[in-house]
């Protein structure tokens, strides 16, 4: 087991022993299945599910980019996983739908998964992807009740508190030092500064990368990408 797959091991038993919920052991061959589809989202320098698996198993993915920070530990992965918590009804009175951001939590926390693995690669902008598989998979209609319990004390940590916000709100976050990602409507236009705005839509997670240029006569216009970002639910 690799560092990286130790520290998504035990960030993720941190949480889940904090929910109740017995440990993951470490899978050697979920580990490679992660690396593998870790090595295709930074080929293709973009984040996607790996619809392919959900058959056989679970799996969260996500991405990281900083100018200044070039690597990021296993344990930062599993917290952006869990904040979603934020959004999870424990009541069990709205029941999880399709594409909820939550299903990232639910999942790391479910408790029939019982085996897990996670891989890393690294994009030629720098952009840091990481993928972590489960085995049984989660997220299975019909046993949220079972499988994704509340914290002892029914409290959540504060990281979570302080970031948890009903739908609509928006988190925007300035790029330092950008690099052009959508590109500008010319090759000699001139990317001025760029911004990622995340905002909850219903139970869909929404990131917006906004890029302001300047074009070759001194007038500026932007240009954004709009991803969605949601999980599945299994049957």
């Amino acid at each position: 087991m690799n560092n990286f797959n130790k520290q998504m091991l035990d960030s993720h038993n941190k949480y889940r022993d904090l929910h109740q919920t017995p440990p993951l052991t470490f899978d050697q061959a979920l580990a490679e299945a992660a690396q593998k589809w870790a090595d295709r989202l930074a080929e293709k320098d973009d984040v996607e599910s790996d619809l392919a698996c959900r058959s056989e198993m679970g799996e969260n993915v996500a991405m990281k980019f900083s100018s200044v920070k070039k690597d990021f530990p296993g344990g930062e992965f599993t917290d952006y996983w869990y904040a979603t918590v934020a959004k999870y009804d424990f009541s069990g009175s709205t029941p999880v739908q399709p594409g909820s951001p939550v299903l990232s939590f639910s999942q790391l926390v479910w408790k029939s998964s019982t085996k897990m693995g996670a891989g890393k690669a690294v994009s030629k902008t720098g952009k840091v992807y990481a993928v972590a598989r489960y085995s049984p998979g989660g997220n299975c209609v019909g046993q949220f009740a079972d499988n994704v319990l509340p914290t002892r004390d029914g409290k959540l940590p504060d990281f979570v508190t302080k970031q948890a916000g009903g739908d609509g709100q928006e988190i925007v976050e300035k790029i330092d030092d950008p690099r052009p990602t959508i590109g500008g409507k010319h090759p000699e236009d001139v990317l001025i500064e760029a911004s990622k705005i995340t905002r909850i839509e219903g139970f869909k997670k929404v990131v917006t990368l906004v890029e302001r240029y300047r074009s070759a006569d001194g007038s500026t216009y932007t240009r954004e990408k709009k991803r969605e970002y949601t999980g599945a639910l299994r049957k």
